[in-house]
């Protein structure tokens, strides 16, 4: 049984790689049904399949990689390897999807047919001991949405990937070398936090909630929301008028590095510098997705 569970997830996974897609995920498989639990304090009768265990909230140990749609994937890839790591990881068969890695985690860099914006597609949570039919099931018994392959859309449609542990780089990839000259203008430790911009705060928070357990909010009913993931946190913010909502920006916790040449290098290599501070670096890259380095 957990060898075809593993083999299921396997398939499941290289199928999402290859397409980068949440539009043109096949639906998942059929969920097994739950059985209905007894009053609190109460056995299961004789004869009874006891409940199976709630799989939320999730028993997570942390948010571990982004995947993104770019324009561009050989840009966006020497863009990521010349900041992050140039030794690349892509799949084995096309299209052609890089990634590139952050210590722990990644970001896989894709793309779509006639889309010319860049954006986060969406943002993955390591979960233990991860029954994905069970989940599914439990899901569709609450009225949430129970996805695809894994990837559940939050209120806006934002992509939240559930991945059993230990997660890292699917089979499907493979070494990709060098695509770029030069060392890493940083030495990247692993994924900190994923900041969303929401249009219903309210229900964001409450969808979230399900998932990752109680939030921590601030002085102001209307200022940022976040969840503790383990090491990493999610960060809810309410999305400015006119706004889409989507994913802000990403921090990845990186080792000291010379704030000065870092930041002039990626002004040369066209990312736009917005805000830094001593400890701190947030800009926007070439294609328009935010990013945030925070030194140790």
């Amino acid at each position: 049984m957990k060898e075809s569970k593993a083999q299921a997830e396997l398939v499941s996974r290289r199928a999402l790689l290859r397409t980068g897609s949440l539009v043109c995920l096949l639906p998942m498989l059929p969920a097994i049904g739950f059985a209905d639990e007894p009053a609190a304090g109460q056995p299961a009768s004789a004869g009874e399949t006891p409940a199976a265990p709630s799989q939320l909230p999730l028993k997570s140990t942390g948010l571990e990689h982004l995947g993104t749609i770019v324009p561009d994937v050989v840009a966006a890839g020497k863009f990521y390897g010349r900041l992050f790591n140039p030794e690349l990881y892509k799949e084995k068969d096309p299209p052609l999807r890089y990634y590139v890695t952050l210590g722990v985690g990644y970001l896989a860099l894709g793309t779509r047919p006639n889309q010319a914006r860049a954006f986060f597609d969406h943002f993955c949570a390591l979960v233990k001991d991860y029954d994905a039919p069970a989940m599914a099931q439990q899901l569709k018994t609450e009225g949430l949405p129970a996805g695809r392959y894994g990837i559940i859309p939050d209120p806006d449609g934002i992509g939240l990937q559930l991945l059993g542990v230990p997660g890292g780089l699917a089979k499907s990839t493979e070494p990709a070398g060098r695509i770029v000259d030069g060392e890493s203008l940083v030495r990247p430790e692993r994924l900190t936090h994923v900041v969303l911009h929401v249009s219903d705060l309210d229900k964001s928070v409450a969808f979230y909630r399900r998932f990752l357990g109680p939030e921590t909010r601030g002085k102001h009913a209307s200022g940022p929301v976040s969840f503790q993931v383990a090491e990493t946190r999610l960060i809810l913010e309410s999305a400015a008028s006119g706004e889409s909502p989507r994913v802000d920006r990403v921090g990845i916790r990186v080792q000291a590095f010379d704030h000065r040449s870092v930041s002039r290098e990626l002004v040369r290599l066209g990312a736009q510098v917005t805000t830094q501070s001593k400890g701190n670096l947030r800009f926007t890259d070439p294609f328009g997705l935010g990013m945030e380095l925070e030194s140790v």
